[in-house]
């Protein structure tokens, strides 16, 4: 009896670890030209630079290594491109587009994408952007902006594009 609850405790164990395992990026992968990016990653594994804007001119919002949490520096990014926000707002829907780099399983990946569209959603929402006018979408790793494999070029992966829906 005590031989089966430890084995089934050691496989559980098991199951909970797999469950969040890692792929690991295998240079030359990607499919498409290697961008290299100039900027550098904070400690948390965030995109430091200031290259990034949407399809719409938007600013790219950044995000820490398995994070969702908008941070002060990309929550001031978000603000000082309000103006333009407000007024692709009033010609249409906006739509959230939440990123992630290719690290995890597509499950996780498209879970935290959402939650990052969320995030910015609701920074939107308390900037006086209606709830109505923005739509949420989680892309997971299938839209990356950068194919190398330096870790700046992940970085600048896990991001949120905010986008007026065409």
């Amino acid at each position: 009896m005590k031989r089966t609850i430890i084995g089934s405790l050691a496989i559980a164990a098991l199951l909970a670890l797999s469950g969040c395992s890692q792929k690991t990026p295998e240079p030359g992968q990607g499919g498409g030209v290697s961008t290299e990016v100039p900027g550098g990653i904070s400690s948390t594994g965030k995109y430091t630079g200031q290259d990034g804007v949407s399809a719409s001119g938007i600013k790219m919002v950044y995000f820490s290594t398995d994070r969702y949490d908008v941070e002060g520096d990309q929550l001031q990014r978000i603000l000082s491109d309000m103006p333009r926000i407000k007024k692709l707002a009033q010609q249409g829907k906006l739509r959230v587009e939440g990123n992630c780099d290719e690290f995890g399983t597509d499950e996780y990946n498209h879970a935290l994408g959402l939650k990052r569209a969320k995030s910015v959603k609701q920074v939107l929402v308390s900037n006086g952007i209606p709830s109505s006018k923005i739509d949420v979408v989680s892309y997971g790793e299938s839209n990356p902006v950068c194919t190398g494999t330096t870790p700046a070029c992940h970085a600048k992966n896990r991001r949120a594009e905010i986008n007026l829906v065409r």
